[in-house]
């Protein structure tokens, strides 16, 4: 799914140092406060205009919210792509060519990646190759926005995540059976993300380390 806005051209964010830390606020899911997204969302200006990827499933609320920084959003949707064994098939056998026809192609160079949850689904194959794959697909100075497992146990299916504002998210469980988690490790992850390097970690009361990723 693609949803257009007219177009104009992006302009850089201003950087900033690597930080990690533990979450201060006190959560409450599913309305929960997001450091990290209000980190993210501090990066982008509302006069220019971003080029925006969404790896997570089609919502009203995000496309609204992120209407106001994007000339342009388009939505990969593979957490349906993982509940599809005939797709997840071709995962397995050849994660690179696999996320090359699943992955938009477009002549203009992402600004934000939303990965949401939807890392903790793939093997560390499949994570290095969505990485790689999504390095190509984003300008230098890009962010990526990930949510990673840090229990033992996480849903079985790929949550849906919905913007409230600056920095509330609200998560919504596709379903209540859950499954092991794979805990990548914080070194493991930008390793995985090997085009990227980790700007912004934060440990949530949760279950989750959100980070904000910045492309090299």
């Amino acid at each position: 799914m693609r949803v257009p806005w007219p177009f104009r051209r992006e302009s850089s964010y201003a950087g900033g140092a690597r930080r990690e830390f533990g979450e201060s606020l006190e959560p409450q899911p599913p309305l929960y406060r997001s450091p990290t997204l209000k980190a993210l969302v501090s990066r982008l200006s509302s006069e220019a205009s971003y080029h925006i990827l969404d790896l997570g499933v089609a919502s009203g609320a995000n496309v609204e919210f992120f209407s106001r920084f994007s000339d342009r959003l388009q939505i990969a949707n593979l957490p349906d792509t993982l509940a599809s064994e005939k797709l997840r098939a071709s995962l397995r056998s050849d994660p690179a060519a696999a996320f090359r026809r699943l992955l938009p192609v477009t002549w203009e160079k992402f600004d934000v990646v939303l990965a949401w949850d939807v890392l903790n689904y793939l093997s560390r194959d499949e994570f290095r190759c969505l990485g790689e794959h999504v390095a190509v697909l984003c300008r230098p100075g890009a962010l990526v926005f990930a949510l990673i497992s840090t229990q033992k146990e996480m849903s079985k299916l790929p949550q849906v995540f919905k913007v409230v504002d600056d920095q509330t998210l609200l998560r919504q469980p596709e379903t209540t059976a859950v499954q092991p988690s794979p805990c990548f490790p914080p070194a493991e992850v930008e390793r995985l993300m090997s085009g990227f390097s980790v700007v912004q970690s934060v440990v949530m009361r949760h279950g989750v380390r959100e980070y904000l990723l910045v492309r090299r």
